[in-house]
């Protein structure tokens, strides 16, 4: 049997510190909760699904020279991941707090994240697609890096997509500035939940030619569009949701696993739901285990 098709992330790797709230957060003194270490950054969260759902992730980043920084690193490698890193500084951590609903609220020190260096073209060797978070484009200096290693891509012929990643990002950086972004990586896939669609207004018209949008509105149907049109995938009912964190994620890892692989967008998309699905009873990014 053939090895899975190589899919490389670009991106951060940091540690996350989720807290479940057993009560609503009751402010100025203690509120009762369970709080995990686990491993974070979007990219990185992308690259472990990809492993946890069949596929062989490559994870390219920038991690700090700290013991935090080891310990992640080396817990991926455990995952499955070949990671490829640049160190320096002090790794950075996402503080994520779970309500009692299973929503989360992130607040992020991406630390030496920011200080990502030009990658090695060499990096990219034997890769089948390349995968990147809008995170990377938060500074000028990132921004300039992911150009970059889109362009390479690029001239290898390595597909490129990108998951805009957050809401919050896209009010920051402004719709325009994304849309600027993604018309100059050129991405044949872009993935959005409902809240980041409406921001960048993406399920309004067709996208360019040769881009496929993938949008996810919880447990509505996804839709993909494309320049041929619109195309609905149910989503199961889930039974129980304890922790959103991460389910984004594991859906664009199934989902690119499945069509890196050679599925049609509604057999890649069934395979991201379920992805999906599986991480929505745990702690943190990733699956127990």
């Amino acid at each position: 049997m053939s090895a899975a098709p190589m899919i490389a992330v670009a991106g951060d790797l940091v540690e996350d510190i989720v807290v479940w709230a057993n009560d609503d957060i009751a402010h100025g003194t203690d509120t009762r909760s369970k709080i995990f270490r686990v491993r974070g950054g979007s990219a990185a969260n992308v690259a472990t699904a990809i492993a946890s759902h069949g596929g062989q992730p490559r994870l390219l980043t920038r991690v700090g020279d700290d013991g935090v920084g080891e310990r992640l690193v080396s817990d991926l490698s455990r995952a499955g991941v070949e990671t490829l890193a640049q160190r320096g500084g002090s790794t950075g951590t996402i503080v994520i707090l779970i309500d009692r609903e299973g929503e989360r609220t992130m607040l992020p020190d991406r630390a030496t994240a920011k200080e990502i260096e030009p990658f090695d073209p060499a990096w990219l060797d034997e890769v089948a697609w390349l995968h990147l978070p809008l995170y990377g484009f938060e500074t000028p200096r990132e921004a300039a890096v992911f150009r970059a290693l889109c362009a390479e891509a690029a001239v290898r012929g390595v597909p490129v997509s990108v998951d805009v990643s957050s809401a919050g990002l896209i009010t920051w950086l402004g719709a325009d500035r994304v849309h600027t972004i993604l018309d100059e990586i050129g991405p044949q896939l872009v993935f959005a939940n409902d809240d980041e669609a409406a921001l960048l207004a993406l399920e309004g018209a067709l996208p360019p030619p040769g881009r496929t949008v993938v949008v996810k509105h919880g447990n509505a149907p996804v839709v993909i569009s494309s320049a041929g049109g619109q195309l609905e995938v149910p989503v199961p009912a889930i039974s129980e949701v304890t922790d959103t964190t991460g389910a984004g994620d594991h859906f664009a890892a199934g989902f690119l696993v499945a069509y890196v692989s050679g599925a049609a967008f509604e057999a890649a998309a069934r395979a991201g739901i379920a992805a999906a699905s599986e991480v929505l009873r745990h702690p943190g990014a990733h699956l127990a285990g």
